[in-house]
């Protein structure tokens, strides 16, 4: 009986471990449709993209508005000849990763637990 808690817990990490793949197209998510507010020029000569740790900085200083402040996305580079300055950060996108891991696992385990329920209850004749 006493095995049986850290086989869970083993069960637990592994999922966690499998679902990584999906938890970094999360994060790749997250960082597509991030918006950031600027409400100064230099704010946005350094937009900051990604949750809960920033992954990108851009100037987007080229996108003037004519005032402030301003709501501006996260933008890929269009044009090879005269591309956005920006700046990556990978130790806070693998954070991001694992950090969202955690709610990704939360959720498939949670609706596992309904599909459990539900069959069960179905079983049951209910």
């Amino acid at each position: 009986m006493a095995n049986q808690p850290t086989q869970k817990k083993l069960g637990i990490v592994k999922m966690y471990l499998l679902l990584l793949p999906l938890s970094a197209l999360v994060a790749s998510y997250v960082l597509l449709a991030s918006r950031a507010t600027a409400f100064t020029e230099a704010e946005l000569a350094q937009m900051r993209f990604g949750w809960p740790f920033t992954v990108v900085e851009q100037d987007l200083s080229r996108y003037m508005p004519s005032d402030f402040p301003v709501t501006m996305e996260f933008h890929w580079q269009r044009n090879w000849s005269d591309p956005i300055a920006t700046h990556y950060d990978l130790l806070a996108f693998a954070m991001n990763t694992l950090l969202l891991g955690v709610a990704v696992t939360g959720c498939f385990f949670g609706i596992v637990s309904i599909v459990r329920a539900l069959v069960k209850r179905r079983q049951n004749g209910e």
